[in-house]
């Protein structure tokens, strides 16, 4: 990749001319053996062929551009970008085709000075404006300008990582902005410069050109000190790195110049943690060479090896050489740091409906733990996890910095009101004071199951496929004789709040579940989806609860239970009121009551039946077969029962 100049002068480096007579070469891009070159005087693009040194005829690939229009330039595969930098634009040409037209690719620009381009993003540098702006390049023609504000103007770029670099002409800066960031802030490399125009990357080392000199910092460390690397030059600009030549565009002498870097320099190593096998060190100037040393695996592209700790001898200092393309070397030194030893875990399971609970202890103390369900502070919560096998992480760092961890698979488990044996009682809800609601802790039906739950009794649900149950929890609690409305509420601005959810309500013990109430929707006109249920309780008598999310819908909710007030119903077993037979096929007896009316109800609650004065008798053969509720309404007193008609 090309970029804004610098490069490196030593003792034995020899800077030689290529090709004179260029009228005020501006910038250069390298693409094999072809050096391009935008001649800003002659308002053209042309390129020399470098094996035809010296003095390589000079070949013409765009001209017509006016005079001085020319900001950068960078190749990218066949494609050449170029900014002219009168005309606030940004050009490519197809280097694959054999007479290249100038295509747009973007516009708006304010001076461009230079242009680089990174995947499918195009970075350009603003000349009258205190501004970077960034290019979707999969966009069409005119894309949209995202701009960086970096409180001066730019000259040229250079990309290492995710950091792009810019150089301030007027205030003699290096600075550089973290382009992962939405709005990056400037953070200043070095300062004290003079006329810093353009930056090329070669391993660690930032070369720059300016004040008629090539400079270069390593900015594997913090505040790099400028190195001169060659001076005198004729106004240099910007430059092409080959291998261990740099080719330079000096302006105000009207030439491209060549630098030939004989001793390679080798950037700082730092520190490694003993218990890690990083990749990708290096950073030595000029690459192409190979690096060696104990544990060192050469990566063979000429900029990177690896690092084996356990293999170089575990903590200590090792030296590690670079040997550069004509067989001079540089060397560095890396540290390997003690790692901590973490001790293992056992593997555990804590149910889903423990809570928010701190986590395990570990050893040493003063780690973190990671994976689903872990929160700041070392607490978990399994609702965020869910039910199933999750791997978690306890990570500790030592104050060397080197980290040690240890993993453990933690099960999250269905919590015990997963079914019906194992109801959650909500008896602390009830016998509160009149239309005084009593709310619980929060639930929540993620990651629950329908294992053993009834098959009857939801026929009030509207999922899509018909009532069916996916998530279901279960209540139990005992009537005592009151009237409740029972509700799901959002009681804690919970997240995922399930806010449609369905309720099913049962009196008897699990295996002989008898239908009481059912809901879907407090007000779906309204849509307000939460359920909302009614029930007449009777002392004495053990309820069973189901709630569920409408067409498998998870998360969390509370309970609110409200005391209405006295059910005024007695179940028969309570007194001498006798019906009989039952099973029956549709003739009821009464005795020991005289009714003035009954009320027959399904096992959905629905009133199917009414009788006005039926006495001591009561006809249901109508009816389908089924389970059914009466209500004996005499004397001022509300008696209940139920019937099983055959």
């Amino acid at each position: 990749m090309l970029a804004f100049c610098l490069m490196a002068f030593s003792v034995s480096a020899q800077l030689v001319d290529v090709i004179t007579g260029i009228n005020q070469p501006w910038s250069l891009a390298l693409k094999g053996n072809d050096l391009y070159i935008t001649v800003d005087g002659d308002g053209k693009i042309a390129k020399i062929d470098l094996t035809q040194q010296p003095n390589p005829p000079v070949i013409d690939v765009l001209t017509g551009q006016g005079n001085f229009p020319f900001g950068g330039m960078i190749i990218q595969g066949d494609d050449l970008y170029f900014a002219l930098y009168s005309e606030g634009i940004v050009k490519k040409l197809d280097l694959s085709l054999p007479n290249p037209i100038a295509v747009d690719v973007a516009t708006g620009f304010s001076f461009p000075n230079d242009v680089l381009v990174n995947g499918t993003d195009m970075y350009v540098a603003n000349a009258g404006a205190d501004y970077i702006s960034k290019v979707d390049l999969t966009q069409p023609f005119p894309p949209t300008l995202t701009n960086f504000p970096i409180g001066t103007t730019a000259f040229g770029l250079a990309l290492k990582g995710n950091f792009l670099y810019f150089s301030d002409d007027i205030n003699g800066e290096i600075s550089k902005i973290d382009i992962t960031q939405t709005n990056p802030t400037p953070v200043l490399v070095a300062g004290g410069l003079v006329s810093v125009t353009g930056l090329t990357f070669n391993g660690n080392f930032l070369y720059f050109a300016g004040d008629n000199k090539i400079r270069r910092i390593d900015v594997s460390i913090p505040n790099p000190t400028p190195e001169d690397i060659v001076m005198g030059l004729g106004k240099p600009l910007l430059c092409a790195f080959d291998g261990q030549e740099l080719y330079i565009s000096e302006n105000e002498a009207n030439k491209i110049s060549k630098l030939t870097i004989a001793q390679p320099v080798f950037s700082a190593l730092g520190t490694i943690c003993a218990n890690a096998v990083p990749n990708n060190l290096g950073g030595a100037s000029p690459t192409g060479g190979t690096y060696s040393g104990p544990g060192v695996t050469n990566d063979g592209n000429g900029e990177t090896f690896a690092f084996n700790p356990a293999v170089a001898g575990g903590p200590g200092t090792y030296t590690i050489t670079y040997t550069a393309t004509n067989g001079n070397t540089a060397t560095a030194t890396l540290t390997v740091a003690e790692a901590p030893v973490v001790s293992p875990f056992s593997d555990a399971s804590i149910p889903l409906d423990a809570g928010i609970v701190p986590t395990f202890d570990g050893s040493p103390a003063g780690g973190t733990f990671s994976g689903p369900g872990h929160l700041p502070g070392n607490l978990y919560d399994p609702y965020l996890a869910g039910v199933g096998m999750h791997t978690a992480t306890y990570t500790y760092t030592a104050a060397n910095g080197c980290s040690g961890s240890s993993s453990f698979i933690l099960t999250v488990t269905p919590g015990a009101n997963d079914a019906c044996d194992g109801a959650k009682s909500i008896d602390n809800l009830l016998g509160g004071a009149l239309n005084v609601p009593q709310v619980s802790t929060e639930f929540n039906n993620t990651g629950y199951t329908t294992a053993g739950d009834p098959s009857t009794g939801y026929d009030c649900f509207v999922d899509q496929g018909g009532p069916s149950l996916e998530h279901t929890l279960w209540y139990t609690f005992v009537g005592d004789g009151s009237k409740y409305r029972i509700r799901s509420v959002n009681c804690n601005n919970a997240t995922p709040y399930n806010d449609d959810t369905q309720v099913a309500i049962y009196a008897g013990a699990c295996n002989s579940l008898s239908p009481v109430a059912c809901n879907d929707d407090e007000n779906a006109p309204a849509q307000v989806y939460n359920f909302s249920v009614e029930v007449a309780t009777q002392a004495g008598t053990a309820y069973r609860m189901l709630v569920d999310g409408y067409d498998g819908k998870e998360g969390r909710f509370c309970l609110e239970v409200t005391r209405l007030g006295l059910s005024a119903v007695v179940d028969i077993s309570q007194t001498n009121i006798q019906v009989f037979p039952n099973p029956t096929e549709g003739e009821i007896q009464l005795r020991n009551v005289t009714a003035e009316m009954v009320e027959v109800f399904d096992n959905m609650g629905r009133l199917v039946l009414s009788a006005v004065n039926p006495g001591s008798n009561l006809d249901i053969s109508q009816t389908a077969a089924g389970v059914y509720f009466l209500k004996i309404y005499a004397d001022g007193q509300v008696y209940s029962t139920k019937v099983v008609k055959q």
